[in-house]
């Protein structure tokens, strides 16, 4: 009788390390690759007016719309590497990107399953080449 109050001791403690482990990494296992979503062997430029911004976690999403080469305007969303609370210790607040905003994408990949998805590969910038949202915010 001794050993199985000993073994149930021993079963239980190692159930609960491994719910323990397996809670502490859900967030790593959870995480998706870039690779699996856009195509990063293609890399384009992207100019458009800021309508909609969505400053949550774990990436913000920049909505544009971009006139195509005919001229006709589509509607894109961009996704970004970066989270609001890293932009947010940096200086930077939703605020410095206003919507209508003309901005420039350097280096943008597209979506394997949407042609209007993208994702920033560098900096973005206001039109007129003022980097925004890049590194520590100027004072």
């Amino acid at each position: 009788m001794g050993n199985s109050y000993k073994t149930t001791g021993t079963l239980l403690r190692a159930l609960l390390a491994c719910t323990g482990f397996l809670l502490a990494t859900q967030g790593v296992l959870a995480h998706h690759s870039v690779e699996g979503e856009f195509d990063t062997s293609i890399e384009f430029e992207l100019r458009g007016t800021l309508t909609k911004i969505d400053w949550a976690n774990p990436h913000i999403w920049y909505y544009l719309d971009v006139a195509n080469a005919e001229g006709v305007v589509e509607p894109w969303q961009c996704s970004t590497g970066a989270n609001p609370n890293r932009l947010v210790r940096a200086g930077w607040q939703k605020e410095d990107l206003p919507i209508g905003s003309q901005v420039w994408i350097a280096r943008a990949s597209p979506s394997w399953e949407d042609p209007h998805t993208c994702i920033l590969r560098g900096n973005m910038a206001f039109d007129d080449g003022t980097p925004v949202f890049a590194g520590q915010k100027p004072e």
